[in-house]
């Protein structure tokens, strides 16, 4: 389960990067993806997983935030913020699952049986 996790949150981070030129317009856009990479780092091995994933979901929660608020200074197109608030979402229902004990990720529906 972690490593699905940490392969969710590489995933999150390279979707992330692929506007550079938002990064190179926003110097604060660059900082908060940094938090982003070090939150999920911390996420694996550590005894507290829910405050872990806290973290991680408050980092992805001030990218969308800062995104949306800066679009025109940081060029940030509709695609981009979409995908950011897609992370933020997804990291936000980790989030959830993490604290309440539940997995990650829920099952589909041909994995579980009756």
């Amino acid at each position: 389960m972690r490593m699905c996790m940490l392969a969710f949150a590489t995933i999150a981070l390279v979707g992330f990067c692929s506007d550079a030129n938002a990064q190179t317009n926003c110097p604060e856009l660059a900082r908060l993806r940094g938090e982003a990479a070090e939150a999920a780092k911390q996420m694996t091995g550590v005894p507290n997983r829910c405050e872990a994933y806290r973290r991680f979901s408050t980092a992805w929660g001030d990218i969308f935030r800062y995104a949306n608020d800066h679009r025109e200074l940081c060029n940030v197109s509709g695609v981009l913020l979409e995908e950011f608030e897609k992370r933020y979402r997804e990291a936000a229902k980790a989030r959830d699952n993490a604290c309440a004990g539940r997995p990650l990720q829920s099952f589909p529906p041909e994995i579980i049986k009756r």
